[in-house]
């Protein structure tokens, strides 16, 4: 191959080395996929150059494993230990300049598939050079991504250097969360307790570690409530743990807030969506309550307690407007909605207001998506209520409209067109009131009853 080739395969290379995981596995399969050569050389050396490019990181993947979970770009939903993503991989190729012998070990004991005891050695061992490279400054390009950091550098360190200790965690988290017996309450003590003796703050990194790995982050106060044996809130406000139960509250009042800026005109979507928040909100908050012993005169008992109450007042104020919104989305000819007004004939002057049924179609679907959380939230009793008024309207309301179409529409009365727009909106709300089946009976009796 000539010197020209070879400098333009060290370009390549160097731009393999920086492109993303996917960028290098679709290269690898176009590869591939065009194969049956022949190859030149300079098409043989793409290809290793691409193929060992994936089994070295591949190899980052399983040595870097217990600590993997901050460098994962992916939405959060709780504020935690977070890196640039590519700091590992900046770590690897500088270590390699100075440790090659050991990483090479590490990359022939992955491709060998190999998961006893001596790999682990080895994927240990990576570990903790990676973190004495950057004690010592010896890995300069990745002390630059972290320095300016919270924790800077000296926290990534203590972070690789619990990695042989957390290798055996991670993969028992999910057990523990799901069952905290007296052996799994012990196991979670013992690791915390081997996780500070390596490092001064490395009880509170294995939590950070741990959290960052959870679909349900505030789930984390249940590994706390195992170290501190279910403790007093005002014990645990006071620890190095505190930092994770302020990021949760303060996560409950973002969402209470949110609340208030919910917007329905922005239809079903925007309900679901304000619902599903809620119910985040209400999980947040049993969490305390069932793994900490709260009181109301402690610092976070007063707030966890504030916050249900305004939580539960805040979905009952959105509740409040359902009536009213369903009332324009299908008016009456008389009285608002309410009282003697539910046998009053539908109001059917004019075609159905396209900002009123959307209106409407988001508060109810913030009602329905608040049903699994009603009872835990403290408004079940009040959205039962809210639904069964519904209920009856619109019972009264299509089988007005129904008899409409038996009757009038169309014979000196409503636009048949009309009446069926405002009998589709109707089935619409009682799918959600009350359930899907009903809503096509009503569709269906439309039918039959503009086909007499």
């Amino acid at each position: 191959m000539s010197s020209k080739a070879q400098a333009k395969l060290a370009i390549v290379r160097q731009l393999i080395e920086r492109a993303s995981d996917s960028v290098v596995r679709s290269l690898e399969q176009a590869l591939v996929s065009s194969s049956g050569g022949p190859y030149n050389a300079a098409t043989e050396a793409l290809c290793e150059m691409i193929a060992q490019e994936r089994r070295i990181r591949r190899t980052q993947s399983v040595v870097f494993a217990p600590v993997i979970a901050p460098f994962v770009r992916r939405p959060r939903m709780l504020p935690t230990l977070q890196y640039p993503p590519e700091t590992l991989k900046v770590l690897w190729r500088e270590l390699k300049e100075l440790q090659g012998p050991l990483l090479e070990r590490a990359v022939a004991a992955v491709a060998a598939d190999a998961s006893g005891h001596e790999s682990y050695v080895v994927f240990d061992e990576v570990c903790a050079a990676a973190a004495t490279v950057l004690d010592t400054g010896e890995a300069p390009n990745a002390v630059a991504l972290v320095a300016n950091l919270p924790g800077g550098v000296a926290q990534l360190s203590q972070l690789l250097r619990l990695a042989p200790s957390l290798r055996g965690v991670i993969p028992r988290l999910d057990g523990w969360l799901r069952n905290l017996n007296g052996d799994n309450v012990a196991s979670v003590r013992l690791a915390f307790k081997d996780s500070a003796v390596i490092c001064d703050d490395g009880g509170l990194l294995m939590m950070e570690i741990l959290c960052a790995q959870l679909q349900e982050p505030w789930q984390i106060l249940r590994l706390i409530s195992a170290v501190m044996d279910h403790p007093a809130d005002s014990f645990v406000a006071i620890s190095e743990l505190a930092p994770f139960g302020e990021r949760i509250m303060a996560d409950v009042g973002a969402r209470i807030d949110a609340l208030k800026r919910f917007d329905p005109v922005q239809g079903p979507e925007a309900g679901r969506a304000a619902a599903v928040s809620i119910a985040i909100a209400v999980q947040e908050i049993g969490e305390f309550e069932q793994w900490f012993k709260l009181s109301r005169d402690s610092v976070w008992g007063k707030r966890i307690f504030e916050m249900k109450r305004n939580l539960a007042a805040g979905v009952e104020a959105r509740l409040k407007e359902v009536e009213p919104s369903v009332a324009q989305a299908l008016p009456l000819a008389t009285k608002p909605f309410g009282g003697k007004s539910l046998r009053a004939p539908a109001k059917l002057v004019e075609d159905p207001s396209t900002a009123a049924v959307f209106k409407a179609d988001g508060l109810l679907a913030f009602m329905d998506g608040v049903r699994s959380s009603a009872s835990a939230g403290g408004y079940g009793s009040y959205r039962i209520k809210v639904m069964e008024a519904l209920d009856e309207r619109l019972d009264h309301y299509t089988e007005d409209l129904i008899d409409r179409l038996l009757t009038d529409a169309g014979r000196g009365g409503p636009p048949v067109e009309r009446v069926r727009a405002y009998l589709e909106i109707a089935a619409r709300f009682v799918a959600q009131v009350r359930d899907p089946k009903a809503a096509d009976i009503i569709r269906r009796r439309s039918a039959s009853a503009q086909a007499a």
